[in-house]
């Protein structure tokens, strides 16, 4: 059960072919639209990706719609949870599309199960991360309380220590459900010349609220953030 491991892997949750389709109409979209480049610099690893939000996908990516609503009863049944769709449509599904050199920070998500579709193989663009790795205040996460502690769960020296790190390569069709406000977790720095493309999708319990979702999307979906500190750990 998901609930106790933290993370599950699903193989050929859909096939190779289906996910050289997604590839193509994701490479169409972007030829006629623009697609937010986010870069939020920071020590050790950080935010370096592009991203379509979930309102666009909702207007041009039926298909992924689809994937979303089989995702949902996938991570129910795995999870033993009451989950559902987020109400924020923009975060409840992206595409994020890390190019070479990219990266992703290290970081807990706002809700909690996250399942990651892989679209494609990639050099490096490995999810690293350590499951079941947080002191959880529950309904105080937004806390100062909460700060403190991932501040110091997320120091490499103790993380080291006391977590047991591992590691999955993208591969076409592979998906990665985990507990994402439990599971600090990254992207390592994608290599050579091929983009890394995944559909991220996530789920929480009914009526669950993001204290920070004002300050948060725009930090995560809007170039117009550029420059400003991750809202989960403003003071």
């Amino acid at each position: 059960m998901l609930i106790s491991q933290g993370i599950e892997l699903v193989n050929d949750f859909i096939t190779p072919e289906h996910c050289r389709q997604l590839l193509q109409d994701i490479e169409q979209y972007q030829s006629v639209h623009a697609i937010p480049t986010i870069h939020r610099a920071r020590p050790g690893r950080s935010l370096r990706y592009q991203v379509i939000d979930g309102e666009r996908i909702h207007e041009s990516f039926p298909e992924i719609g689809e994937i979303y609503r089989r995702t949902e009863q996938l991570v129910r049944r795995m999870s033993g949870l009451d989950l559902t769709p987020l109400n924020n449509r923009a975060a409840a599904v992206n595409v994020n599309i890390v190019q070479p050199g990219g990266e992703y920070r290290w970081h807990y998500d706002r809700n909690a199960v996250t399942a990651v579709l892989y679209l494609n193989q990639v050099s490096g663009g490995e999810t690293e991360m350590y499951p079941n790795h947080r002191v959880h205040l529950g309904q105080w996460k937004h806390t100062r309380a909460q700060r403190l502690l991932d501040s110091l769960l997320q120091n490499q020296r103790l993380t080291g220590r006391f977590g047991c790190a591992m590691a999955v390569a993208p591969r076409a069709g592979l998906m990665l459900v985990m507990q994402g406000d439990r599971c600090l977790h990254s992207v390592r720095a994608v290599d050579g010349c091929e983009d890394r493309v995944s559909i991220v999708m996530a789920f929480d319990t009914p009526q669950a609220h993001c204290a920070v979702q004002q300050d948060l999307d725009p930090y995560l979906y809007s170039e117009q953030g550029n420059g400003i500190a991750d809202p989960n750990y403003q003071r």
